[in-house]
């Protein structure tokens, strides 16, 4: 453990008083207007939009668990942290023990009643770990949130994947931090670079962002990459833009396509129809029927008439793709230090985690049904 300006051991577990505590202004799951904003205006938008109130309700039932400490780190202000993991749950205390700022809630009414259960003032002392600075704190904040139990949005995972590759690390040493696989980072990591891109041209993107899963299942179909020219995560070089800007054009179809946009509703309305979009928009004939307004079904129609069977063409190739691999593996062993090799087989990760992404979506949505 390193030793803080103050004496204090990262990763020390402390008690301190709510009072004591403050949300983090740059924690992910806030948007970009409120990083950096006053203290009530986070704690409004926390209890919004990701249900503090539950939290505060078992807290009111069970009390505070000192098994699930808060994560924290110094502030500038002497005797203050700022809690970088469990700010839903501080949203919750601060809720409880501050009625100035519960009143400014979405339904203070409800608060009032918890509140009053809970009996809870802001000088109530709750467990924390206190962390030298952020970066100390990674590992655990990452872990807990993409295989632990609370995990975050896809989304989110993105953001703080984007966030380290922005400090200088590598997309593996990111992937080894969270525990995912380096392919999965990286198709992450060029994703939300996608959805930066697109708000920067100016295109409506926050239905891309709470269904962000979505966009990595259209982005793992090769024909809506080709179509945007987006290229694997796995080519994308960090801080390059991953749609060239002669394609910003058919960046916006897609977005329009799978989430809709003003003007019309999505021609899909579960992501196991993102296959048949791709043979569509693949397809001139198909693609010159959903650029004049028709439904994807009308579409696929004018393509099969043409003589297109997509089904029996994926089984086809993929037959094909897996009787390659087979011979190729008998090779592999010496040429397994080859840097083309090794791009190679990176590329084929980053294809059948896509691919996986896709089945993976189409049996939650089933699931769900």
């Amino acid at each position: 453990m390193t030793e803080s300006p103050s004496g204090i051991r990262s990763g020390v577990p402390m008690q301190v008083p709510i009072s004591a505590l403050l949300l983090d202004p740059f924690n992910p799951r806030l948007p970009e207007s409120l990083r950096g904003g006053d203290q009530s205006d986070l704690a409004v938008v926390l209890e919004m939009g990701f249900d503090a109130f539950a939290v505060a309700q078992s807290v009111a039932d069970n009390g505070f668990f000192a098994a699930e400490p808060l994560i924290a780190i110094h502030d500038e202000i002497p005797g203050k942290y700022v809690v970088v993991e469990g700010n839903r749950r501080l949203t919750a205390l601060i809720g409880l023990s501050h009625p100035e700022i519960r009143e400014q809630f979405a339904d203070p009414s409800r608060w009032e009643a918890v509140a009053e259960k809970a009996a809870m003032s802001p000088e109530v002392a709750v467990p924390i770990v206190v962390h030298t600075n952020r970066e100390a704190t990674h590992v655990e904040v990452s872990r807990a949130h993409v295989v632990g139990k609370l995990q975050w949005r896809p989304y989110m995972q993105a953001r703080f994947i984007a966030a380290r590759v922005a400090e200088g690390r590598t997309i593996k040493e990111v992937a080894d931090l969270i525990g995912i696989t380096k392919s999965k980072a990286a198709d992450l990591y060029r994703d939300q670079a996608i959805v930066a891109q697109a708000e920067t041209a100016g295109l409506n993107t926050g239905e891309v962002e709470r269904a962000f899963s979505v966009l990595t299942v259209a982005m793992g179909n090769t024909k809506l990459r080709d179509h945007i020219g987006a290229p694997l995560g796995s080519r994308l070089e960090p801080g390059q833009a991953p749609v060239p800007p002669g394609k910003i054009p058919e960046l916006k179809e897609v977005i329009s396509w799978v989430f809709g946009d003003e003007e019309a509703e999505p021609v899909i309305t579960d992501s196991r129809q993102m296959s048949a979009l791709g043979n569509v928009v693949a397809s001139e004939v198909g693609l010159a029927s959903l650029r004049s307004g028709k439904s994807l079904e009308e579409a696929k129609q004018q393509v099969q008439s043409a003589g297109m069977d997509p089904r029996e063409r994926l089984l086809k190739r993929m037959t094909a793709a897996t009787n390659a691999l087979g011979a190729a593996s008998d090779d592999l062993a010496e040429h397994a230090t080859d840097k083309q090799v090794v791009g190679l087989v990176s590329d084929l990760e980053s294809l059948v985690e896509s691919m996986r992404n896709v089945i993976d979506q189409a049996a939650n949505e089933a699931r769900a049904q």
